[in-house]
């Protein structure tokens, strides 16, 4: 019996990739080595679950920039939220357990220390959509879990986060920034993302959970704290400017302050989790 990663090309699913014979990969465009190919829009998700006898799976799978999602409102909603209930459908019929990637773009960022039971209201079409495929999930069975995803991080330099913006910036001889000091966050090492996946998997938890980092930073703060890890000689070169998050110009609104209360996953998880500081 193995269980299926759904999107394993992707900035978080690539993570997952490792050598075990119970885990199957899919990938779409970005081949990965030892994945099959999977067009979630057009391939048969029974086809899969057949041949490797699959009995859990993970949902990666999404176009999970808000820009994009919003500029291809059809495009988008086509594989955000239709295609990837057709694929929960099939899981629900075959009783398998899987857990689903969301977002904290469920909440509208208007209040701070979101729970789960907060109430869901996202101000752009990405998070709309992962709220339908929430809302569908919670309709039709409960042999799931959702994760409610926070911005992630990494140590690797060329990774597409904001730590390795900031450092390939760096490279380029880049060292003035505008960081927005009311954008805050719970970032979270990815890493934790997937032991924490791999804890959930072992055990088939299930429920919605916030997934992230035990603590809230503003944009500035996490710039300062990136610029700590420099050398002198080049920290003196840094300067990191204090702006709105309004001074950037986004397509939709952004949520501002989208700090996650955490305390229901810790209460389940046993294990630490990496505060930013520690990068």
């Amino acid at each position: 019996m193995k269980t299926l990663i759904l999107g394993s090309s992707g900035k978080i699913g690539k993570f997952f990739v490792k050598k075990n014979k119970n885990l199957v990969f899919t990938y779409n465009k970005n081949k990965i080595l030892g994945g099959i190919k999977f067009n979630l829009n057009k391939d048969n998700i029974n086809h899969v679950i057949n041949k490797f006898n699959i009995r859990k799976a993970v949902i990666l799978s999404a176009y999970s920039e808000p820009d994009f999602c919003f500029k291809n409102k059809k495009k988008s909603y086509r594989l955000n939220v239709k295609s990837t209930q057709n694929i929960i459908k099939t899981l629900i019929k075959k009783k398998i357990y899987f857990f689903y990637f969301s977002t904290e773009f469920v909440y509208d960022g208007k209040n701070k220390n979101y729970k789960e039971i907060s109430k869901t209201k996202p101000n752009t079409i990405y998070g709309n959509q992962k709220l339908i495929v929430e809302r569908f999930i919670k309709k039709n069975t409960d042999n799931y879990a959702i994760f409610r995803i926070s911005k992630t991080y990494s140590k690797k330099k060329n990774e597409k986060d904001f730590v390795s913006e900031f450092y390939n910036n760096i490279k380029k001889n880049i060292t003035h920034f505008k960081a927005a000091t009311d954008q805050i966050f719970n970032p979270i090492y990815v890493q934790d993302i997937v032991k924490i996946s791999n804890f959930f998997l072992k055990k088939e938890i299930k429920g919605t959970f916030n997934i992230a980092g035990p603590q809230p930073l503003s944009r500035y703060q996490c710039l300062q704290i990136l610029r700590s890890k420099l050398s002198k000689k080049m920290q003196k070169k840094i300067t990191i400017r204090k702006i709105k998050l309004l001074n950037f110009k986004f397509i939709e609104k952004r949520p501002l302050n989208l700090s996650l209360n955490i305390k229901k996953l810790q209460n389940i998880y046993p294990y630490e989790l990496k505060y930013f500081n520690e990068l």
